[in-house]
């Protein structure tokens, strides 16, 4: 799917622009320039992961079982139809149920 292919571009983008505001920002008060690239790279991997977990999590699919309390899930991406159907059927058919403490 095309959400799969623009994640990581889209994330490091977004990722890089706060990054090199957050480093510009450090720069004019003053702050040592290993400091702010230490801050501009932190930004920008948080901020980069961030995004790349909102895309993933908008285009994912997620199975829970079916037993009321259990925690067992399963996350795909992008799934085929029939990867779809065998991992429904497996979240509703899982041998232990957990429950929620």
């Amino acid at each position: 799917m095309k959400h799969r292919r623009l994640r990581l571009p889209a994330a490091a983008l977004v990722g890089a622009v706060v990054g090199a505001d957050i480093g510009l920002r450090l720069r004019s008060y003053g702050v040592p320039l290993s400091l702010s690239v230490a801050c501009a790279l932190a930004v920008f991997a948080n901020i980069g992961a961030a995004v790349s977990n909102l895309i993933e999590s908008a285009s994912g699919t997620t199975h829970r079982c079916v037993v009321p309390g259990c925690t067992f899930r399963v996350r795909l991406t992008d799934p085929t139809a029939v990867e779809n159907r065998q991992w429904q059927e497996a979240a509703a058919a899982h041998p232990t149920h957990t429950r929620r403490a």
